[in-house]
């Protein structure tokens, strides 16, 4: 790869609209609150802990796609709760439809993504006859936290990706898995962020989301306070996405994790045992840069020194 094209690279991560979006969590760091920029909290219960999220669905999304976006509902909770080394309890949906013929086709999408990853549907509300919208949470339980924050120096970047599957539409950068991996490993994927966690292998890691995996690399950054190198060749990829489309995916099940040099290789074979793409693809550091690499080729991305991006 030529210094020219990592540089496009890097231009299409900082001007993606997944990135230009996380901007507007500015918002709640002007709150003072003391929120720390996971997408799930944490509350003490127990010897662990319980793991709270919750996700809107884009209205544009739930009018062109009401069973997709019921289906993302839930990915997205049950990607955030694994994000945080735990396992889901259950979702609760919050729907409101136009008629009840869209509201029977949301619902059809969550049942059926709630069953492919046995988390099942434990209540919500509905209401009929106004403009579409859509919410859904997620409780589950950890044990050992994974959190962004406590990315350190020295570790190493790893990527975590379930390939097997297909992009929504001919040009968009969604791709779900939930149509090509079979149900019994789609149930038990998630366990290989629990199996990492508990044995000390990771001790951080953050879901690849709408800002593809460079743009959440920033925000893991950012919270812990550190700089990182992302090495786009060795980042796992189905065999037919092109480089820079699947550097923006937004995947229904994608990790980005830092793990200690010495427990790297276990970890990484904690998601290959279960049929799963991982990588060891770049370096955590003391700087407050993200930059692509590729080859002898570096570039940056963002300074989080010069410029925030959300914040927190």
């Amino acid at each position: 790869m030529t210094e020219a094209e990592l540089t496009a690279l890097a231009a299409a991560v900082r001007t993606a609209a997944g990135v230009e979006g996380k901007r507007d969590l500015t918002l709640i760091a002007e709150l003072d609150a003391g929120i720390d920029g996971d997408d799930a909290a944490l509350v003490p219960h127990g010897d662990g802990y319980l793991v709270l999220c919750g996700e809107a669905m884009a209205p544009g999304f739930l009018l062109a796609d009401p069973f997709g976006a019921g289906a993302a509902a839930v990915v997205t909770n049950v990607s955030d709760v694994r994000a945080m080394g735990g396992r889901p309890l259950g979702i609760v949906d919050m729907i409101v439809s136009p008629d009840h013929e869209h509201a029977r086709t949301v619902l059809a999408g969550l049942k059926w993504a709630a069953g492919l990853l046995d988390v099942p549907i434990v209540g919500g509300h509905l209401t009929i006859g106004h403009a579409p919208a859509l919410s859904a949470t997620c409780t589950g339980t950890v044990r050992v936290p994974l959190r962004a924050a406590a990315a350190r120096p020295g570790d190493v970047l790893l990527v975590a990706y379930a390939t097997e599957g297909r992009f929504m539409s001919e040009t968009g950068t969604f791709f779900t898995s939930l149509h090509d991996r079979p149900a019994e490993l789609l149930r038990t994927d998630g366990e290989a962020l629990v199996e990492v966690a508990e044995a000390g292998w990771c001790h951080a890691a953050r879901d690849i989301s709408m800002p593809g995996a460079a743009g959440s690399l920033l925000q893991m950054v950012e919270l812990a306070g550190c700089g990182a190198t992302l090495d786009v060749e060795r980042l796992p990829r189905p065999d037919d996405a092109a480089l820079e489309r699947w550097l923006l995916t937004f995947p229904s099940y994608g990790y980005l994790l830092a793990a200690p040099p010495e427990h790297a290789a276990r970890a990484v074979q904690a998601f290959t045992d279960r049929g799963l793409a991982c990588a060891a693809c770049g370096s955590i550091d003391e700087g407050r840069t993200v930059r692509l690499a590729a080859g002898e080729q570096t570039v940056t991305v963002w300074d989080l020194g010069a410029e925030a991006l959300t914040g927190l």
